[in-house]
């Protein structure tokens, strides 16, 4: 085989490996009865300080505004956000968890990350810094080829 072929064994790996992954989270948010990309937009919401807007979410996301804006509705409905005016830009609403919504959100991320320790530590140490280290440089490498 050819550094062309073996690459492109490689890719095709890759992208098997992250569309397996993209399953497993869909699965696992299946399972606790929440849409995976409505957990991840918790995720954001808890991790974004001092504040998190809807703007935030569809960048971080990548996830057109219709799409967040569905999202935040109905876990406004269900009482676990607050959407209140940006001060700052009236035009963006400032998105905060409710307490129930703290609760709710920390629950689920808590048993996710647990799982996902779980998972790292099944892996040799040097195994981890392995993955840490090709998906720290993976992405800058990718933005230099892809978006040039």
């Amino acid at each position: 085989m050819d550094e062309k072929t073996d690459l492109d064994n490689i890719i095709d790996i890759y992208y098997q490996a992250w569309f397996k992954i993209g399953d497993i989270y869909h699965a696992w948010s299946k399972k606790h009865h929440i849409n995976d990309t409505t957990l991840f937009v918790l995720y954001v919401i808890k991790e974004t300080s001092p504040y998190c807007t809807q703007n935030k979410i569809c960048n971080k996301l990548y996830l057109p505004k219709q799409t967040i804006s569905l999202i935040l509705s109905g876990l406004e409905a269900d009482g676990y956000i607050l959407r209140e005016l940006n001060p700052a830009d009236r035009r963006n609403k400032i998105v905060t968890f409710t307490k129930q919504g703290e609760q709710y959100a920390n629950s689920l991320l808590l048993e996710l990350k647990a799982a996902e320790i779980e998972a790292f530590s099944d892996l040799p140490k040097e195994q981890v810094q392995s993955v840490i280290d090709a998906f720290s440089i993976l992405p800058s490498l990718l933005e230099k080829s892809l978006i040039k």
